[in-house]
């Protein structure tokens, strides 16, 4: 029922952002709420870096969301009792300090992502522990005794999404590929990888690219390889537009992930 709560307050809370955001530009540019990432490694240890990927010690007071996010969702990982890897089959998050008590397991372990807002107030310091290993999966951070969050300003909405486009290649430019993947993550979250309009289930292994349009504000298109346990950002959750990257498809099962539960695979052999 709490995480429930949880996901209507942060919903309504982007909407009116949202909202706000498009009455002052024309319908131009969408204000999305500034990230905390809690990013865990396969271990049970995590990290927490700001939108632009950097560590954080001190942060500005404000409205903020807390993205909590695995590699994969642990609960599809064989338990080991002999150590923390995958915390055990699930996470288990705290945010803590004046005015935030943020907790979650992410569904027990079958989602990688989920995000909560937090109201973090000035002059605080704010504690994070995984209660696994609180000893060890522990970070801490203050607030500045002024200032204000600032949100992030996307310049695409629902009219001007597919104007701008970048690119991006994950293992080099000017690569001959095999053939073209075409990526879709809706604004809901939702997944699909096609090649010549068919859902991908098979292909050769090789250099593909990855033609990915991302219409989501929070989420990003994310690609595992079979023996790696580190997600390959395709866009991130900061971005909404239209990217591309060469990546080389080696044997085994891939997944493609955004989060929330949408997780889906592909094989790669002869």
């Amino acid at each position: 029922m709490r995480r429930l709560a949880h996901r209507t307050a942060f919903v309504a809370v982007v909407v009116a952002a949202v909202v706000a955001s498009l009455g002052a530009a024309g319908a131009q540019t969408a204000a999305i709420l500034p990230t905390l990432y809690v990013n865990y490694t396969m271990d049970c240890t995590f990290s927490i870096v700001d939108d632009q990927g950097k560590a954080i010690a001190a942060v500005p007071p404000g409205q903020y969301q807390i993205d909590v996010r695995t590699p994969v969702p642990f609960g599809t990982i064989p338990r080991n009792f002999s150590d923390m890897t995958a915390c055990r089959g699930m996470p288990q998050f705290q945010l803590t300090g004046p005015g935030v008590n943020v907790a979650t397991t992410l569904t027990s372990g079958c989602e990688s992502d989920e995000a909560y807002p937090a109201i973090l107030q000035p002059n605080a310091t704010y504690v994070a522990t995984d209660l696994n290993q609180p000893s060890v999966a522990r970070a801490s951070f203050t607030t500045l005794s002024s200032g204000s969050a600032q949100k992030i300003t996307s310049p695409y909405s629902s009219s001007t999404f597919g104007k701008g486009q970048s690119s991006e290649s994950i293992v080099g430019s000017g690569l001959k590929t095999k053939a073209t993947l075409v990526g879709v993550l809706s604004p809901k979250g939702t997944l699909t990888l096609t090649m010549k309009g068919k859902p991908v289930s098979k292909v050769a292994p090789g250099r593909y690219t990855f033609a990915i349009t991302d219409k989501s504000t929070r989420l990003g298109y994310g690609l595992l390889g079979p023996k790696t346990q580190s997600t390959k950002h395709l866009t991130s959750p900061s971005f909404v537009g239209r990217k591309s990257a060469i990546v080389n498809l080696t044997a085994g099962r891939w997944t493609f992930l955004s989060g929330l539960g949408q997780i889906h695979f592909f094989l790669v052999g002869r």
